[in-house]
């Protein structure tokens, strides 16, 4: 079977897009009221797709601003969203000082709370693959 790959992106790289190595979890909070892009978004949402071990292969947020996108962006790669959710929070704490601080840690808070619902938590018990048969074999797509 052949997997699909994704175009060379803005890191430059081709990357094979096999459904079963990443997930991708999300996470939406208010924005405060002196937030330029308040009046038109009214919330904030974080995107964060992580590889089976929880590391964050790639993430994105709705900031307007795309200094401001990519920053976060920066703080949150390689990070492991199993066992350093006190470190991520701590650096954006920190390192990011914009306006919209708070609700991106509030974001990030939910699709944590995602990532507890998960199978990189859950394991079996969050259930099979979709595609599974009944006997555990997987089924072709075709």
């Amino acid at each position: 079977m052949r997997v699909p790959t994704v175009p060379e992106g803005r890191y430059g790289t081709v990357r094979s897009m096999d459904e079963r190595g990443t997930f991708l979890f999300s996470g939406y909070a208010r924005l405060p009221q002196d937030v330029s892009h308040q009046a038109i978004y009214r919330r904030v949402g974080v995107v964060v797709e992580v590889d089976e071990q929880g590391d964050v292969v790639a993430c994105s947020t709705t900031l307007m601003m795309p200094a401001a996108s990519r920053f976060f962006e920066r703080l949150l790669l390689g990070r492991n969203v199993l066992t350093e959710r006190r470190e991520i929070e701590a650096t954006v704490r920190y390192r990011y000082r914009g306006h919209s601080q708070g609700a991106l840690i509030s974001a990030l808070h939910k699709a944590f709370e995602a990532v507890d619902q998960s199978p990189l938590v859950l394991g079996e018990a969050a259930g099979p693959l979709p595609s599974a048969r009944p006997d555990g074999s997987a089924q072709e797509r075709g």
